[in-house]
């Protein structure tokens, strides 16, 4: 399976140091958004979205990683706050880095003025942990739209996976 083509815990365990990863409010929590049951829309028990902290060639990094195969890895409001928790804790501990798995068609027309504020935040959140020199990293795979290629762009440096797993990787 090309790396584009894993699940977002699949591409966290390819890349993260083996047996590492601390996942926080893993589906277990059951933390879902609370605006999909009203709609009749299925939610994820982890909003599409996984984060947690893991080390990687030794060091200590924060990191998310996008579900893109729950709703197109749309960002709804629990999943941003999830974003923004991720971002704020690195600001108060300072890992080595903060990474970002992206795989995104933006926010979630369903709970897009909640999903839009959790972005905004997350932005602010994100550029808050640079400035206090936490290094962060993004990792687009496949396409990135709307408020998360903002902020996928906003991070320290920035790498793209194309879709296809022939096509080498862009780093920005």
């Amino acid at each position: 399976t090309s790396y584009a083509e894993c699940s977002a815990r699949e591409r966290l365990a390819r890349l993260l140091d083996a047996g590492t990863f601390h996942e926080w409010l893993p589906p277990a929590d059951r933390l879902t958004s609370p605006h999909l049951a009203q709609l009749g829309v299925p939610a994820a028990f982890d909003d599409g979205v996984a984060i947690g902290r893991a080390t990687l060639a030794g060091q200590s990094v924060f990191v998310a990683a996008q579900e893109g195969a729950f709703m197109g890895g749309g960002v709804g409001e629990v999943h941003g706050a999830k974003l923004v928790g991720l971002l704020q804790r690195a600001l108060r501990d300072r890992p080595a880095a903060m990474l970002l798995l992206a795989e995104s068609g933006g926010v979630r027309l369903h709970e897009a003025n909640a999903a839009e504020l959790a972005l905004a935040r997350a932005l602010r959140a994100l550029c808050d942990a640079r400035a206090a020199g936490v290094a962060t990293f993004a990792l687009g795979i496949g396409d990135v739209f709307g408020g998360m290629s903002v902020l996928v762009a906003a991070c320290g440096a920035l790498a793209l996976v194309p879709g296809m797993p022939h096509v080498p990787f862009l780093i920005v």
